[in-house]
């Protein structure tokens, strides 16, 4: 008994790129234009003036005071309450240094308040951020 079959002649697989591109680069143009919307928070300060201001590194920890009296912690809100716990958690992963930011017109009595907040959390070494004054 002689089984005799037809074989088929196999076609090469093609596959289109230019569907592909076409994708690809409209996820990309997605993608560019919705991460220029995203503004990260953050405040205004007009920071105070200083004839001896020297240029410092950056540290882990910043705390910046706005005119208006809100704080924010590594540019996210937080009250005068709540801050100390929130300085402490940050100074056990970290140096005990912090930069505090505020602007020129906060009232002496809420840098004050600010700073006992950070002692009281067990931060030893605040800067206090400036900016060069024209002479």
């Amino acid at each position: 008994m002689d089984l005799h079959f037809d074989t088929r002649k196999r076609l090469p697989i093609e596959l289109d790129i230019a569907p592909l591109i076409d994708v690809v680069f409209l996820l990309l143009i997605f993608f560019m234009l919705t991460s220029t919307m995203v503004v990260p928070e953050a405040i205004e300060l007009n920071l105070p003036a200083s004839e001896s201001a020297t240029q410092s590194e950056s540290t882990a920890v910043v705390i910046s005071v706005s005119q208006s009296g809100e704080l924010l912690l590594n540019d996210k809100k937080t009250n005068l309450d709540s801050l100390q716990n929130e300085v402490k958690t940050l100074l056990s992963n970290s140096t005990k240094e912090i930069t505090l930011k505020s602007d020129s017109k906060v009232d002496i009595q809420k840098i004050v308040e600010v700073m006992d907040k950070i002692r009281l959390a067990g931060g030893t070494n605040i800067a206090l951020a400036t900016v060069p004054s024209d002479q």
